[in-house]
């Protein structure tokens, strides 16, 4: 019944963690802030990074804004962004959506120039039609994103097209945006389908393969 399936990145294309915790130690070490337990790092997976750090450690937007800019520098220049895996299955799952004519997006809180390049590297650019991260301002909302990849694909029947992703911001946006959602709990948020009572869904997928169930 869908026409075009959006998926988010962090924890639903990739597990990013392994270059994302690189990068946030030696930002929190740089910046003077008390290091993360390991139990607390997946928690900064997802959201815009300064969000994460000003809510974690209660510090102002200011000092936020300055420790994500130390991280987002470390995450670029040592290369840590391509430190990710595809999730297993991914790939063949884009493969067999693309293949049945479903067309395919990535909209992520993400910057832009860091969902491209990920994409680009591990050579999935070609399964999607529109490829979108938030601005250099972090202006854009996770609603703001689909809107603008349903712009790309040329979907106006909101309930056409599906949101993919592993959080409550990835739910949340979808539902903002007025489209329908589909969990994954295999990524950093959702465990069980009771995780998303509160938010319109169609369903938790477990691996890449339930996807492909679910939505077509």
């Amino acid at each position: 019944n869908y026409r075009a399936a959006l998926f988010d990145m962090d924890g639903t294309l990739f597990n990013t963690k392994r270059g994302i915790v690189k990068a946030l130690r030696m930002a929190i070490e740089e910046y003077g802030l008390e290091p993360l337990k390991e139990s607390q790092e997946e928690q900064f997976i997802g959201p815009p990074i300064q969000k994460s750090i000003e809510k974690f450690y209660k510090i102002s937007e200011e000092r936020s804004i300055e420790c994500a800019d130390l991280f987002r520098k470390y995450y670029r220049e040592k290369n840590y962004v391509l430190e990710c895996d595809l999730y297993d299955g991914m790939r063949e799952c884009l493969e067999t959506l693309q293949g049945k004519g479903i067309k395919l997006g990535v909209a992520s809180l993400k910057k832009d120039d860091m969902v491209r390049r990920i994409c680009d590297n591990y050579d999935i650019t070609k399964y999607f039609d529109s490829i979108h991260g938030t601005d250099a301002r972090d202006s854009l909302s996770k609603a703001d994103i689909i809107h603008i990849c349903m712009n790309d694909l040329k979907i106006t029947d909101d309930s056409r097209l599906v949101m993919i992703g592993d959080t409550v911001f990835d739910a949340l946006g979808a539902r903002k945006a007025g489209v329908p959602f589909l969990g994954v709990s295999y990524g950093f948020g959702f465990r069980s389908i009771e995780d998303l009572d509160e938010y319109p869904n169609i369903g938790l997928a477990s691996m890449p393969s339930e996807i492909i169930e679910l939505i077509i």
